[in-house]
């Protein structure tokens, strides 16, 4: 169980988050309810959600103005692109905020999935072999088989579908189906093994000193008369009343040992090679042999309360509030020792 603060947080936090248009997707509109969660969880703390539109310098003013004790970190892309989303952490340091969350480096590193990939690979972690758009274009290729193909910057499932998981023969066969799916991925994609096993998701939170609370693995089911390949593809994820939210579910009460701690070994190795904190998930899918696979490392996790990560601390008797309190926390834990700078 994770340490919990002896009291609710009173002091001020900026709840920051991007601008997300009327136009804009399930996936970014969920931006908006995190944000509206957060501040009423922290209900004895003045809150004020500010949004990162187009400028960087807007968002230091706006900090500056506001002047908060903490900031809660909900952006997940700037100017819409993933991967800027490092910018905002960045800005908190620059300015000697303490925020929540992971830092620029981890959301960057773990953000790009070739990059996190050939990490794991070099670091003695079980992932699916695969390559990146320009990897398999310029001839590599792992060998014929069954991949899956997603995007390589953008989280969120962004992209992916039943149409994503293909059986190629040939480099020139993959290429073409990367070059037919990048568009829809945010331009870039990669291509891995398929494992057509079992998925679960191990929530990681972070604590004072070098402390790291695993809370309960979750498995995702998914029924057996799901078209397609059993996946957590954009539409199970965010189109609630489909037939593919339908046919998808999470599920608590993992009972084989055994698997729970390789998977806990593999999530915790993943926490200290990838300089994750704050709060972060790792995504399993479990090969018919047993071989754990990591697939995803996400140090941006949704904290809607209806999300995989509220889940797992309600599993481990943990309401929202309480889950929002430790994350303010541990980010005032984590910036005690750096010299706190004056906002002027």
């Amino acid at each position: 169980m994770p340490e919990r603060p002896r009291k609710p947080f009173t002091g001020r936090v900026a709840v920051v988050r991007e601008a997300v248009t009327a136009q804009a997707g399930p996936d970014a509109q969920d931006t908006l309810i995190q944000a509206e969660a957060v501040c009423r969880a922290l209900s004895r703390a003045t809150c004020a959600e500010i949004e990162l539109g187009d400028s960087l310098p807007a968002l230091e003013t706006d900090l500056r103005r506001f002047a908060p004790d903490v900031v809660f970190n909900l952006v997940e892309s700037h100017d819409g692109q993933t991967t800027l989303a490092c910018v905002a952490p960045a800005l908190y340091r620059r300015l000697g905020l303490p925020f929540t969350g992971n830092e620029e480096a981890a959301l960057l590193l773990a953000g790009d999935k070739a990059a996190a990939a050939r990490i794991m690979n070099a670091s003695g972690i079980l992932t699916p072999p695969g390559l990146c758009l320009g990897d398999v274009s310029r001839g590599g290729f792992p060998g014929p088989g069954t991949y899956i193909v997603k995007s390589r910057f953008e989280d969120a499932s962004v992209g992916l579908d039943e149409n994503c998981v293909v059986a190629v023969r040939t480099a020139s066969e993959l290429v073409q189906t990367m070059r037919a799916l990048a568009p829809a991925m945010g331009g870039d994609c990669v291509a891995e093994k398929y494992v057509d096993g079992r998925e679960f998701n191990l929530a990681l939170l972070g604590g004072p000193g070098k402390r790291v609370c695993v809370l309960p693995v979750a498995e995702m089911l998914f029924d057996p008369a799901m078209a397609g390949p059993r996946i957590l593809h954009y539409a199970a994820k965010w189109h609630e009343g489909s037939p593919a939210w339908a046919a998808s579910s999470r599920a608590f009460g993992l009972a084989d040992n055994d698997l729970i701690q390789g998977m806990i070994r593999a999530g915790l190795r993943c926490w200290d090679v990838f300089g994750l904190a704050g709060y972060a998930r790792v995504d399993f899918r479990v090969a018919a042999s047993g071989e754990i696979h990591v697939i995803d490392i996400n140090p941006n996790p949704c904290l809607s309360p209806d999300a995989g990560f509220a889940a797992a601390g309600e599993r481990c008797g943990m309401d929202y509030a309480e889950l929002i309190e430790i994350l303010v926390a541990e980010a005032l834990w984590r910036r005690s020792g750096r010299p706190r700078r004056e906002l002027q």
